[in-house]
């Protein structure tokens, strides 16, 4: 799930007055790459990978955190994860209905992002259960 997020962030950042060189570019980019580069190595490098059992408990986790971060924008006025309201600057939120409509668009659109994800390592298993097969005829 953070990996279709924050390819999200990368594309369309939401940088407002805080353009190159403030430090709260570099925060940003150096913030969302890294959860990129977190999973990736996570995957690749110690062998974790996705089972179709993970997606519930991933769901389940998201909208724990959701409600906790709505919490908070409620509270400070904030808009993490962008549930309060459309970021200002452009974004692919602007082709999703107005607020409060785009968020269930926004849940459809992280569940096919993760099952596209998920693709390779189906195609993995589905392969090695082919072999299998194989082997045993």
């Amino acid at each position: 799930m953070g990996i279709s997020g924050a390819i999200q962030a990368l594309l369309t950042p939401n940088m407002g007055r805080y353009g190159f060189p403030h430090y709260l570019f570099f925060q940003f980019f150096i913030s969302h790459g890294s959860i990129i580069i977190a999973a990736v190595y996570m995957s690749v490098v110690e062998g974790y990978r996705p089972y179709p059992r993970s997606f519930a408990r991933v769901a389940i986790i998201c909208i724990f955190y959701t409600l906790c971060v709505g919490f908070v924008n409620a509270m400070i006025g904030s808009n993490y994860l962008f549930i309060a309201r459309k970021p200002e600057t452009a974004s692919a939120l602007d082709l999703f209905p107005p607020w409060p409509w785009y968020i269930p668009v926004m849940v459809v659109g992280i569940a096919v992002s993760m099952l596209l994800l998920y693709l390779p390592f189906a195609w993995q298993d589905w392969k090695i259960q082919r072999l299998a097969r194989q082997q045993v005829s």
